[in-house]
């Protein structure tokens, strides 16, 4: 009796929680046009909490009285965050107007903490139409109107009345021109206000001064919390003084890509505690002297991308806990660029300088900038460095001298750079380095002296210990030895691309114990000793490509790690796999003079994965020419007739096959024949355009070989739709579409044939042998459904004999017939079109034409016929088309 309770307890209670659970799926349902989704709190303190968004799509903001209604009071308690995004299709203006919905707008949502409306084109937002939503810590109003110019969004002086809770206000890409004056006062616990992409022209219509009339007689201090105020993109012409006085509090400001040209004295009074300004991408040509005196806990000043060619004087002065200053594409010249300019920044980490006019580097420039670590002087106009200019630098870890106009490194130009590990000097003019230039960069990892006048391996490089990337390109070098790089047995990478390299010897790396990269292409290399590269066993990838090479064997066969490989554009002529490492993974010998991809002695251990070999002289290609590794093979613009049937057989990893291009006029289908490709991977992707493909009867599975992917044994033929026929009888077009052809435009020519079922083949007088006349071309399709006789313009001056009996299609055009006699045509039931025309033909039988009832089209055109009787035609029943003109 107690077992029977217990079960009976264990299943009510089953019930009860089925039940439950029932219910709260049905009321997780989300409304129709939304969803639940699970997000980022942006507002949590905690940067992983997670939140449910409940995320609704609309035609207009009206629709939102629709959707409260659909929503159960379970949830209309939960939801605390909410997306509402209307339609962007099409223009539908939406309405916060108390009359347009019932009752307060969200009313409802008592515990919303995060609320969003994007693309809702609203024009204007009343008084204190969220009022309701006290609890809104984060509010997001984007209607997007610059994407409709006429609309432009306005606000009532107590738009944002009620909310005093909210911390983030995101009023981005609204297309506001204007506002009332303190419309952000209400707003006490404001924290974040992000106003970019609108066309704002007046900063002090924000009602963030609370300067008034002075000290003595101060305005309404509003927003004094706030942290962070975005103005980025808008059309701001000016900074008035004090026009930002009340935000004590502001840590970031941003005015990038507004139309500013000038900035008052004090236009940063009462900014404390800022942080970070960004006036990048304005027209300043010039700042105040005192533009920084307010904002002493400056950490980052972004100034790029104006017209600045003047530094006043001090302007930096005081900012010692500045540490990120961007001067880049200005207008900056030496003049201006001096001691006293920088003078005091002693936690500064990152100085950018780029893109301005400066000529020279004085020697105390940088003087007491200890804590710099990025120096960046690029695309200046620098011709002179003077003696231990960067000294005091002593944390600098990237220097950056590119695009100048430096002709000669001298002894002391980078004296105690000691931690120094990036130096870029390229595209200069220097000629020459001190052999000492160096000497103290023992940290340096990475040299770019690439694009200058070197006409030699500068000395002193052994001194760079722990150099891993050492770019000499483009430069003037003509001989490398196996001194040049001594001392850099670290060095990872090696450029010297677009010099004057004509030999490589045995021993001209040797030193470079560690290299993986190596490149050496566009010189004018044109040999390269057997295992010159021998003492590089670590070396992964080299590029050869566009020098003067013949030959190759023996050059890489000693390297166990190489899997790049660059000989494209050389003069190659032979070429065997055993010319290769067996890790080769990528291998380019595109435009060589290749005639033949040997595998002498049939290496099945390759690892090849893409080869291209387009561009060269071969004729033919089988499966032993193509590693079974293979994924992606190049082979386009060669002379390829030949394409030997199971050549893609055992590619296991084949993806994509380029045969464009080539001389190609006619491939069994066992040529693309591939072994079964799993259900799991694509099909392989082969494309074979440009190609003079002849359109006989032996090649109408081309047309229909993308529908045989289901047996996933050919690839899909990607360009099809390209492929241009030269036919076997060329009536009309010479080339013609592939895809455009009937099955009876696929023809072979034939001189005779005889079925197995005809008994009478080894007679001369036997119905069912044929026997092209002479004089004659005959063409049958694949099945011999089509049978064409062409005797046009043969010179026969009557229809010629033994014409075979199955013929469809018979030509006897352009000949001088003169007459058709009675019965011409007798036992040729399959003939459904004839071709008399230009025959000179003037008269025509009353039986000429029986014994042919398939005829359908028949042309006399162009001939001399003055008279029919009305009795020719009897007996053809099925003809469509009859041509008489011109006779």
């Amino acid at each position: 009796m107690d077992s029977f309770k217990i079960v009976l307890l264990l299943t009510a209670v089953v019930a009860i929680t089925a039940a439950r659970s029932t219910l709260m799926s049905r009321m997780d349902i989300a409304p129709k046009g939304c969803k639940w989704q699970r997000v980022i709190d942006e507002n949590a303190e905690d940067e992983n909490t997670v939140t449910t968004v409940l995320s609704c799509k609309l035609k207009t903001i009206g629709g939102t009285d629709t959707l409260m209604r659909n929503l159960s009071s379970y949830q209309i308690e939960r939801i605390n965050s909410l997306k509402l995004e209307c339609s962007d299709i099409l223009f539908f203006e939406s309405s916060l107007e108390a009359n347009q919905h019932s009752g307060a707008f969200l009313g409802s949502l008592k515990r919303l903490r995060d609320l969003k409306i994007e693309y809702c084109k609203i024009k204007y937002v009343p008084s204190m139409v969220l009022s309701t939503l006290r609890d809104l810590r984060s509010l997001s109003l984007r209607t997007h109107n610059t994407d409709w110019s006429a609309m432009n969004l306005e606000f009532h002086p107590e738009s944002f009345r009620g909310l005093t809770e909210l911390k983030r206000l995101d009023l981005a890409d609204n297309n506001i021109w204007s506002l009332p004056t303190d419309v952000f006062c209400p707003l006490f616990s404001l924290r974040q206000l992000n106003l970019t992409k609108n066309r704002l022209t007046d900063l002090s219509q924000l009602g963030f001064s609370d300067w008034g009339n002075g000290p003595t007689a101060p305005g309404k201090a509003c927003n004094t919390g706030l942290e962070v105020l975005d103005l980025s993109h808008n059309d701001i012409l000016a900074l008035p003084d004090n026009g930002l006085s009340s935000l004590r509090s502001l840590n970031v400001l941003l005015l990038q890509d507004n139309l500013l040209t000038s900035l008052a004295d004090r236009a940063f009074v009462g900014l404390g505690s800022l942080k970070v300004v960004n006036m990048s991408s304005n027209k300043l040509v010039a700042l105040p002297p005192e533009l920084f005196q307010s904002p002493r806990e400056l950490r980052q000043i972004y100034l790029q991308n104006n017209s600045l060619s003047v530094l006043a004087p001090g302007l930096l002065e005081g900012l010692d806990r500045l540490e990120i200053l961007d001067l880049s594409h200005n207008e900056l010249t030496s003049e201006w660029i001096n001691r006293d300019t920088f003078a005091g920044l002693k936690r500064l980490v990152v100085l950018e300088i780029s893109y301005n006019s400066l000529s020279k580097i004085d020697r105390h420039v940088f003087r007491e900038l200890y804590s710099l670590q990025v120096l960046n002087l690029e695309n200046n106009l620098i011709e002179t460095i003077a003696d231990n200019a960067f000294s005091d630098l002593k944390n600098l870890v990237a220097l950056t001298l590119s695009h100048n106009k430096l002709k000669r490194i001298d002894q002391h130009h980078f004296s105690e750079l000691y931690v120094l590990n990036q130096l870029y000097i390229e595209s200069n003019l220097i000629e020459s380095m001190h052999s000492r230039a160096l000497e103290n960069l023992t940290n340096l990892n990475d040299l770019n002296l690439n694009d200058n006048r070197l006409t030699e391996i500068p000395e002193g490089l052994g001194k760079l210990r722990f150099l891993k990337s050492l770019d000499l390109g483009k430069n003037r070098i003509v001989t490398v030895n196996n001194a040049s790089f001594e001392g850099l047995e670290q060095l990872l990478g090696l450029r010297l691309v677009e010099n004057r390299i004509t030999n490589v010897s045995r021993d001209a790396f040797v030193t470079l114990s560690s290299l993986h990269v190596l490149n050496l292409a566009s010189n004018q290399i044109r040999h390269i000793d057997q295992s010159a590269f021998s003492s590089n066993p670590t070396i992964r990838a080299i590029r050869l490509d566009n020098n003067e090479l013949e030959d190759i064997s023996g050059v890489f066969t000693s390297l166990p790690a190489l899997v790049f490989l660059n000989v494209s554009d050389n003069q190659i002529r032979n070429f065997d796999y055993s010319h290769l490492p067996s890790s080769l993974e990528w291998l380019d010998m595109h435009q060589n003079n290749i005639t033949e991809l040997g595998n002498y002695y049939d290496l099945n251990n390759l690892q090849i994965k893409m080869l291209d070999v387009s561009f060269n002289r071969l004729a033919t290609v089988d499966n032993k020419n193509i590693p079974d590794s293979i994924e992606t093979l190049f082979l386009n613009n060669n002379v390829l007739e030949e394409v030997a049937a199971g050549t893609f057989l055992n590619k296991k990893n084949l993806e994509k096959v380029v045969l464009y291009g080539n001389y190609i006029k006619k491939l069994e289908i066992g040529a693309l024949a591939l072994t079964r490709v799993g259900d799991d991977k694509d099909m392989p992707q082969f494309y074979i355009g440009d190609n003079p493909i002849h359109c006989d009867c032996t090649m109408e599975w081309l047309q229909g070989i993308n529908k045989l992917s289901h047996l996933r044994q050919h690839p899909r033929v990607m360009d099809l739709d390209t492929v241009m026929c030269t036919m076997e009888h060329e009536r009309g077009a010479s080339l013609r579409p592939l895809m455009d052809l009937n099955s009876h435009d696929f023809l072979c020519q034939y001189e005779t044939h005889c079925f197995a079922t005809c008994h009478c083949c080894d007679f001369d007088a036997c119905d069912c042998k044929m026997t092209c006349p002479d004089r004659c071309s005959c063409y049958h399709d694949h099945t011999w459904k089509t049978n064409i006789v062409d005797c046009g313009n043969a010179d026969y001056t009557e229809v010629p004999e033994h014409i075979p009996m199955d013929a469809t299609t018979i030509y006897l055009d352009g000949n001088d017939l003169k007459q058709l006699g009675s019965h011409q045509f007798i036992g040729k039931k399959k003939l459904e079109v004839l071709y008399l025309n230009n025959s000179n033909i003037a008269n025509v039988h009353n039986r000429t034409f029986n014994g042919i009832p398939s005829l359908r089209v028949l042309h006399m055109e162009n001939n001399y016929i003055e008279e029919l009787r009305g009795f020719e035609f009897d007996q053809l029943t099925n003809l469509n088309e009859l041509y008489l003109d011109h006779n």
